[in-house]
Order: C-alpha cells, then sequence, then structure tokens
C-alpha cells in the first residue's frame, strides 16, 4: 500500500466514527443549549407540547416519547420541525389517535441552523392517553313513549356525563325552539338520555349536542355532523306491548314501537290474512340504550297490513293507508296583481301541513305553516303583489308534517298585469221599480270594479264593489230597487250578483254602501250609473243610464194541468209547458190543478224572486202585504148565499221573475175557501173560522183579479203604483168525465183487423195519463185483453191503436178509460166483418181483379199497446192502395200469366 492510499484510508475511518459520533450526539443533545422547560397537556386525541426557549435556536421538534427512552425516534408522534425564528416559546399540537392509552413523557428537540448544536429536553411530568372510543350518538326519536309522554329520546353508545346534558339545543324548521320544546333532560339509563318535551312536534326537527360529553368528558364522536347536529326521526304514531287491535298510519309516518323497556326484540311481518300481501319481514330490537324501535311506512305498500310483535305480545297490527294529499288551484294563470289561491286536502283532518309557494328552480319564495280542517282542508292564498314575484312560472308544495309526504301543482303562470279597464255592457238599461234590475259589467286586466247606481241629487245613492271571481271578465250586478229604503246588511239586501262565482265586497276589501236613501219605494225616473277599477269610488272610467218605469199588471190567465202533474218551481213548470201538460184552459176539471199566470213588472223584488223562488209573495213581512192583491171569488153562489173566497195565500208560487211572470199553483181539491160574509171581495182574519169554511164544488164559477193598489189606500206598506192597476180573467169547474167515439147504437165497432183505433174525448187537462183496456166481454171465445196507455191531448181528444185481426167476427168486448180525476168509462164494443178492399189491375181487356182477405186464425192472446204523450198518426186506406206488397205482386204476376194464356 503506498503513503497516499494510506493516509486515504485513515482519513476515511475517521470520517465514519465521525459520523455515528454525531449521530449520537444528536440525540443525546449534549452539546446545544436546553429548553429550560417543557410540559404537554391532552384534549381527546391531542397532546399540546409546550415549551419555554432561550431565543438562539431555530428549528425545534415537539414529540410524545412512545418508547421510554427519553430520545426522539422519527416512529415516534411528532411535529414537523417548526421554523423558530428566534421565539423564546413553543406550543404544538401532536396526533396521538393511534396512541395506546397509559403515561407518557414529552420532548423537545432544538438545533442552530449550520452548528452541530442540538439538544433534547424532556418533560418533567407525564400525560395520560386515554385510548377508549368517543361516545357515539345511535338514534335521535321524538314520539309518545308507553306512558304516554312526548318525549325525544337519545340513545348513546355509552354513559354520558349528565351536567352536560344542558347544553343539548333543538331547533324545528331551522329556528332553535329549546325553550319552546324542551320541558327537561335526564339520563334514566346509562346511555339514554330522555328528553321531556311540551308536545309531540313535527316538521324539520334537529338537536344539537355541541358540549355534550361522556364521563370522561370526550366529545360525540360519531352520529352527528361537523357542527354537532343530528336529525331527529319523529314518530307520529305509538303502538306499545299493551295495544292491541289494529292501527292506522298513512303512508310514510314513521311509527314508534316501544314497551318502556330498553333492548326490546322487536318483529314487523306482513299479515298472512290478506290475500296478496308484500311477503315483508323484519326482526330487531330496539337497541341496548333505547326504548324505541321506529317503523317507516314510506317504502311500505298503502292498504297493506303488518303484525306487530314487542317483547312476547303479538296482538297488535297496523295498516298502511294512502293519505291521498292532493292541491289544487283556483286560476293557474294570474297577474303580479292578483292572488294565488287554492286548497289542500287530504283524508285525514287536523294534520300539521306545509303549504310552500315554489319558483321555476324549486326555490322558496313564501311559506304558510296550516292545519287542515276537520274536513281535511285547508284554503290558502299567496299574494303575488306583495310578493313582489317575478313573471314567470311557479308551483304550490304542500308538505303533510306528520308523514313528510309531499304534493305539487300544476305551474302557475305569472304574467305582468296590464292597466284595469271596466264598463258597462250596456249604455241604457230599462227595468221597473220594485223589480231586480240586472247591471251587467265588463272588467279587462282586473277583477275588482266599483259601481256607483244614482246620485245625491237624484234622491238615491249607493257604492258597490264587485269581484270577478271566475275570471271571465263579467260581473253581472243585481240591485233590488224594493229595497230602496235600506242602508244596513247592504251586500245582503240591496246588491248580490248572478253568478255564484263572482262576490260583492265589503269592509276593508271593497265599497259597498247605501249613501242616500230614499223614505219610500224609488220613483220612476231616470238614474246615472258609474263604473271605475278597483274598490274606492273615485273618478268614473265610464258611465250608463238606468231607466226605472212604474210597475203595473199586464195580464192574467188561467191554465190547468193534471193533478199528477209536479209544478214546484221552474224547471218543472217550464217542461210542463214544453209538453203541452199546462195549457191555457177556463173550463177546468174538478180537482185538476188551476194555475193562474200573472204577468205583472215590478213585483221581482218585492215577492224576493231573484232565484226563481217567491218565498214572501203572500207574506205579512215583506214591506208590501197591502200593495197588492190576488183574489178569487166565486161569481155563481146560490139564492140568498154569500160567494165564496178561495184562500189563496195556502196556494204555491212559481216565479219567473226574468219575465214578470208569476204562476199560482191551486189545487181545487185541497185549496181552502171561506164564504165572503161582509162582502168586501177579500178574506179577512175574521173570515176564516171553520163555521163559515166551505168546500170548492164541480160546478163553481170564478172570478180572478190581480191588483196593484193606488198609492193613497196603502197605509202599513210601500206603495207600488200611484194609481189602482190591475187584470182579471175567469173559469168555471166541470165535472171531470171521459167519452168515446161511439157508433149510433152507442157501441165502439172494430173490424177483425190491424191498426184499428178506438178514440175518445175527455175534459181533464191535457197530458192526463189513461190506460185504455178492451176485454172480450159475453160468450166471445177465445177470451182476450188488450191495454194501451195514451195521453189527453190539448184539444181533449184521446186514441189508441190495437189489433184485432186475430178476433172473429161477432165478438163482442168492453172498453174501458181510466185515469186522471174522471170517473172510469166503460161501452161496449163489437167486432165487425173486414171491408172488402179492391184492387184494380189494368190490363188489356180492363179486366178487374177483387182480393178479399180473411183471418181464420184462432188462438188465444193478450196484447199490451202503448202509446206516447204525442199525438198518434193513423193513416187509413180506402180503395186503390199505394206500392206493392210481396202477395198483390204474386197475384199480378199469376193474372198477368192467365190473360197471356188466354190471348194464346
Amino acid at each position: 500500500m503506498t503513503r497516499n492510499k494510506q493516509i486515504r484510508a485513515v482519513l476515511l475511518a475517521a470520517l465514519m466514527v465521525f459520523s455515528v459520533f454525531a449521530g449520537s450526539i444528536a440525540f443525546t443533545g449534549s452539546a446545544a443549549a436546553d429548553a429550560s422547560s417543557v410540559s404537554g397537556s391532552v384534549s381527546g386525541d391531542t397532546v399540546t407540547v409546550s415549551a419555554t426557549l432561550a431565543g438562539n435556536e431555530d428549528n425545534a421538534t415537539a414529540f410524545v416519547d412512545v418508547d421510554g427512552d427519553n430520545a426522539f425516534d422519527a416512529s415516534e408522534p411528532h411535529t414537523n420541525n417548526t421554523n423558530l425564528g428566534g421565539a423564546t416559546s413553543l406550543s404544538e399540537d401532536v396526533d396521538v389517535s393511534g396512541v395506546s392509552g397509559g403515561n407518557y413523557n414529552v420532548g423537545v428537540v432544538t438545533n442552530i441552523t449550520n452548528s452541530s448544536s442540538e439538544a433534547t429536553t424532556m418533560s418533567s411530568g407525564t400525560v395520560t392517553i386515554d385510548d377508549s372510543e368517543a361516545p357515539e350518538l345511535e338514534s335521535a326519536v321524538h314520539y309518545t313513549n308507553a306512558n304516554g309522554n312526548d318525549v325525544l329520546e337519545l340513545s348513546f353508545s355509552e354513559d354520558m356525563d349528565d351536567s352536560t346534558l344542558s347544553n343539548i339545543q333543538v331547533y324545528q324548521d331551522d329556528e332553535e325552539k329549546t325553550n319552546t320544546i324542551v320541558s327537561s333532560s335526564s339520563e334514566p339509563n346509562p346511555g339514554q338520555v330522555v328528553v321531556q318535551t311540551n308536545d309531540l312536534y313535527t316538521g324539520d326537527l334537529v338537536v344539537n349536542l355541541e358540549g355534550v360529553t361522556d364521563t370522561s368528558s370526550t366529545e360525540i364522536g360519531d352520529g352527528i355532523d361537523d357542527d354537532n347536529n343530528a336529525t331527529v326521526t319523529v314518530a307520529t304514531v305509538t303502538v306499545t306491548e299493551s295495544d292491541s287491535g289494529t292501527t292506522d298510519a298513512y303512508k310514510g309516518e314513521v311509527v314508534a314501537l316501544t314497551n318502556g323497556s330498553l333492548n326490546t326484540p322487536v318483529e314487523v311481518e306482513s299479515d298472512d290474512g290478506q290475500g296478496d300481501n308484500e311477503g315483508y319481514s323484519f326482526s330487531g330490537s330496539t337497541g341496548k340504550t333505547s326504548e324505541v324501535f321506529t317503523f317507516d311506512t314510506q317504502k311500505r305498500n298503502a292498504g297493506e297490513r303488518y303484525n306487530i310483535t314487542i317483547a312476547s305480545d303479538s296482538d297488535s297490527k297496523v295498516e298502511v293507508k294512502d293519505l291521498n294529499l292532493s292541491v289544487a288551484v283556483d286560476d293557474l294563470n294570474v297577474t303580479n296583481e292578483d292572488i294565488i289561491e287554492g286548497t289542500a286536502s287530504a283524508r285525514a283532518g287536523n294534520r300539521d301541513v306545509d303549504v310552500n309557494l315554489l319558483d321555476d328552480d324549486g326555490d322558496e319564495e313564501d311559506s304558510i305553516p296550516a292545519e287542515l280542517d276537520g274536513q281535511g282542508e285547508y284554503d290558502f292564498e299567496f299574494d303575488t303583489d306583495s310578493l313582489d314575484l317575478d313573471v314567470g312560472d311557479y308551483t304550490i308544495e304542500v308538505v303533510d308534517g306528520p308523514s313528510g309526504v309531499t304534493v305539487e301543482s300544476d305551474t302557475i303562470t305569472v304574467t305582468k298585469a296590464g292597466e284595469g279597464k271596466t264598463d258597462f255592457n250596456d249604455s241604457v238599461i230599462d227595468d221597473h221599480r220594485g223589480d231586480v234590475v240586472a247591471i251587467p259589467v265588463t272588467l279587462e286586466n282586473t277583477d275588482i270594479a266599483t259601481v256607483s247606481v244614482g246620485t245625491p241629487e237624484q234622491g238615491y245613492a249607493a257604492n258597490v264593489t264587485v269581484e270577478d271571481g271566475n275570471d271571465d271578465g263579467t260581473v253581472t250586478l243585481l240591485w233590488d230597487s224594493s229595497q230602496s229604503t235600506v242602508t244596513n246588511n247592504v251586500h245582503n239586501t240591496v246588491f248580490d250578483v248572478e253568478d255564484g262565482d263572482d262576490d260583492i265586497l265589503t269592509g276593508s276589501d271593497g265599497t259597498t254602501e247605501v249613501t242616500v236613501a230614499t223614505s219610500e219605494l224609488i220613483e220612476e225616473g231616470t238614474y246615472d250609473l258609474e263604473i271605475r277599477t278597483g274598490d274606492a269610488p273615485t273618478d268614473a272610467e265610464n258611465v250608463a243610464q238606468l231607466t226605472l218605469n212604474e210597475a203595473g199588471v199586464n195580464n192574467v190567465q188561467t191554465w190547468t194541468a193534471p193533478s199528477s202533474e209536479s209544478l214546484s218551481d221552474l224547471d218543472e213548470v217550464n217542461d210542463a209547458l214544453d209538453n203541452a201538460n199546462l195549457t191555457k184552459d177556463q173550463k177546468i176539471a174538478f180537482k185538476d190543478q188551476v194555475v193562474v199566470q200573472i204577468e205583472a213588472p215590478g213585483l221581482e223584488g218585492t215577492v224576493g224572486a231573484q232565484d226563481d223562488e217567491t218565498p214572501q209573495f203572500f207574506a205579512k213581512s215583506n214591506g208590501f202585504n197591502d200593495s197588492y192583491r190576488l183574489t178569487i171569488n166565486q161569481s155563481n153562489p146560490g139564492p140568498n148565499r154569500d160567494p165564496k173566497i178561495l184562500a189563496v195565500s195556502n196556494a204555491s208560487v212559481v216565479a219567473d221573475g226574468d219575465n214578470d211572470t208569476y204562476y199560482v199553483v191551486i189545487d181545487s181539491n185541497e185549496i181552502e175557501a171561506y164564504r165572503d160574509s161582509d162582502d168586501n171581495g177579500v178574506v179577512d182574519s175574521g173570515e176564516m173560522t171553520s163555521n163559515n169554511a166551505v168546500d170548492v164544488e164541480d160546478d163553481d164559477e170564478y172570478n180572478v183579479e190581480f191588483k196593484m193598489i193606488e198609492k193613497k189606500e196603502v197605509q202599513n206598506s210601500l206603495a207600488l203604483v200611484e194609481d189602482n192597476k190591475s187584470a182579471v180573467t175567469s173559469y168555471s169547474h166541470v165535472e171531470a168525465e171521459h167519452t168515446f167515439d161511439v157508433s149510433d147504437n152507442d157501441e165502439v165497432n172494430v173490424t177483425n183487423a190491424a191498426d184499428q183505433v178506438i178514440s175518445g174525448s175527455s175534459n181533464v187537462a191535457p197530458g192526463t195519463e189513461l190506460a185504455l183496456k178492451a176485454e172480450s166481454s159475453g160468450d166471445t171465445q177465445p177470451k182476450f185483453l188488450k191495454t194501451a196507455t195514451v195521453y189527453v191531448q190539448e184539444d181533449g181528444s184521446f186514441s189508441a191503436t190495437f189489433d184485432f185481426s186475430e178476433q172473429s167476427v161477432g165478438d163482442e168486448f168492453e172498453v174501458t178509460a181510466d185515469g186522471g180525476v174522471a170517473p172510469d168509462e166503460t161501452v161496449d164494443g163489437n167486432v165487425l166483418e173486414t171491408v172488402e178492399t179492391e184492387t184494380t189491375t189494368e190490363t188489356g181487356d180492363n179486366n178487374t181483379t177483387t182480393t178479399e182477405v180473411t183471418d181464420t186464425t184462432d188462438v188465444t192472446e193478450t196484447t199490451t199497446e202503448t202509446t206516447t204523450a204525442t199525438n198518434e198518426t193513423t193513416t187509413t186506406t180506402e180503395g186503390d192502395t199505394p206500392g206493392f206488397g210481396v202477395v198483390v205482386a204474386l197475384v199480378a204476376l199469376v193474372a198477368a200469366a192467365l190473360l197471356a194464356v188466354r190471348r194464346d
């Protein structure tokens, strides 16, 4: 080896020895300045290492001496090398989540840059690391427990520190409501925290557990989010071990199953008693620190029934039902000045719901916490104007609180409101004082208008605000001129609307008032009408004129209807007129109905005929009881007899107020009548006694008068006319009877052929149903019975067609008419020989062929024939018969063949 090589070997060996020595002194720190003091503290999985420094150190590393050798090893928990920058203190957090529990020293290693000086300083005391897991929140359930108390149960994995339970906070729908909801909190069993609540609350419940720890002061680790919040399961239905029978739960509701004990076994399975069930089965328990098991019906089938076993009891069932939550919006097209209205409904009442207005992105514009009423409905409103909604599309979302079931409406389109315009449909309106005046108005870009009737200078002035409830752009305002003296309760007595969807607005919603009323019925004349948009009587947008004419009596006439015809309302009266079952007549069969038709403008408001009813026609309290009068007085009393007067106040009245027409319906067999003992032409109260009562008879004749009484004779009411106005007519009763059209020998004759007409006439009311019966009599064999249903026509006639083709010449029968108020009528009848019919066929030789058709069939038969209420048309053919039937055609062919043979 050369000398250079020797020197290199010595230097290399020295370098290796120095490297090992340098590493050793780095851990012992014998050559560097020590930190003057080091200490540690523990918080969960973190050890905080603090140290006081000399101030000349450049870097430091804090560590936990896991292996207990008072030296730093890179495998031990430590911080990254910290740049001190001349600092005189150090505080660093070391993660010890993977360190086993026990007592450990902590230390700090310091050094100086570009220097071999490095020192390790150990703490004088130890830190204790607890390796037990942080407590876990296993469940949070709000329900009614087995004792009937509303509670929030928090189930933890271990015993909790009771002194920290006051830190529990409860939020409902993102609003902190601890003071409202929470009554008290306790831990009756280790790990089971029970929060007593003041009620069973629905909606979104959240519990905040910040500051709640276990007995080792360890905060909750799992079961909560980063903000220490946990969502609460709300169970709105509870089934206990002692319950039996079936408990209903709506799909989406959570059912609490409990017996008040921890770790209770629970089973839920489909009821095999239902033929087609889903085969669901689950076996579990409440848990070691819980008394409640929750059964969520959201994923179960509506209509299914489930057997419930709690501990050893299996007598309970839960049936899942469909809530049928729905939402309907009245109008899907509104402006940004309108109200969005609608109804939320379900199959259960008194349930908490949230009604939310959502924009087209699903964001909430407004929300209404509500409760369905006992009928399961809630009417909601959203004011687009006050909410300052943008134009666009919106929906209504309804959320059921107990179940979380959600429904959403069809799309609602909000558009920009145009300038409102209102007007009258007619510039001039004519009617009569005392009538209900119809005032049609039109609305554009608005649904509210205010109408003024009259002016103070004209002696009558009123304002009324109307609302177009169905958005058809029209409202027909009804003003009752007979109530011109009224100033109170105006919206009910003076004004109304024709369409039930429209409305009269009062109070803060509108201006409806009579500012100038009349002392008597409003006078005839012309009155101003004004209209404007909105609910205030501002300047008029448009005007019209209302002309009121004086009331009067145009006509009175009598009609009759069958005793069986119902005439209780205007529809029935109109049907009877259309079907000719109500016809004009002055000779009326006794016991049929007498109908007095009165045509009198000015009565519509007076008698309350707006709705085709006349509840006040003969009333004493309508304010007009002696201003008009209907009298029906006998015109043919016997010698030395006072005439009879009908008590018409007992009759029913049907009104056609739009046409100023009234029908007084009288049952001539039931109407009460009294003698006019004082000869004043009216029934006085003193005359309406049982001793003075008389019967209406079938030969009575009566005069009918309807009269509006002149003003000077009206004492206790409002007069309709200045001078008397009246109309009169008369009618007489006749004995009801049916008659048949007979031959000279007073018999009904038919031939033994089809289409035999039996006819007659009757004086009962047209439209009366009659049953006609032709029945064999005497020695006629075989016996027969033929029937038909007919109706008396307007001219009093009736007829039916019978088939006698199977009867023999000489057969005898009786024919009977039965029906209506007349007694049965029966006459004899005979079957005569069929009349010969000659058929002439022209040939070259002017030959005539005569064919006689004779029915020789001997069959006993009962035939029932019915004709409708319309007139029956009977066609009688005499002589030549137009057209050729099969038989006639065959005869003609035979005749032609014979003719050809003769020629040959």
